[in-house]
């Protein structure tokens, strides 16, 4: 008999300790919300077919991909994600990464300009390093010729150029985040 009322009361016991657990109540609380969650931002070139194109990367061919404009639609490749820090600059430069292919967005910076712009192995490293201003639109690479932003061409290619270089705005971007 004495087993018997323990029995029911373990089995009452685990019954509640089920049903609470089945309504969240004995539910671990969610970890403290991720502080380093990953922000994806877009960049929409502002002169380039009426502001309607997105900084995209391309497929992996070789550890790299092309970077061009295309028509804005949201997909991983026109996604960028903000990594690293630069503790040597007052305005912080970072690299971009796209969401999609995992790449850094790079360029060469040989001239002042029609540099190119491509996505390759993440490296901190000249030529890796970006800063946007949202203030007048511009997405500076870090580079030996000072200056240098990303601009876009009608055909949809991109490229660094000084800007100097750049009389008709193509090198303004509206930058958004989720």
């Amino acid at each position: 008999m004495r087993f018997t009322w323990l029995n029911k009361r373990l089995g009452t016991a685990t019954a509640v300790i089920a049903a609470a657990a089945g309504i969240g109540v004995l539910t671990p609380a969610p970890a403290q919300a991720d502080a380093d969650a990953v922000v994806y931002w877009t960049f929409r070139n502002v002169w380039v077919s009426s502001g309607e194109k997105c900084l995209t990367s391309g497929q992996i061919n070789s550890g790299h991909s092309r970077v061009f404009l295309a028509t804005c639609n949201g997909s991983n490749f026109q996604q960028w994600d903000w990594r690293g820090s630069d503790p040597d600059s007052s305005i912080p430069y970072l690299q971009l990464q796209n969401k999609a292919t995992g790449l850094c967005l790079a360029t060469d910076n040989l001239s002042y300009s029609d540099n190119t712009v491509w996505t390759s192995r993440c490296e901190w490293r000249d030529g890796m390093r970006f800063h946007y201003d949202g203030d007048d639109g511009s997405l500076d690479a870090f580079l030996k010729h000072p200056n240098t932003q990303l601009t876009g061409r009608d055909s949809g290619a991109v490229y660094g150029f000084a800007p100097s270089q750049v009389s008709d705005h193509r090198d303004v971007w509206v930058g958004a985040h989720s």
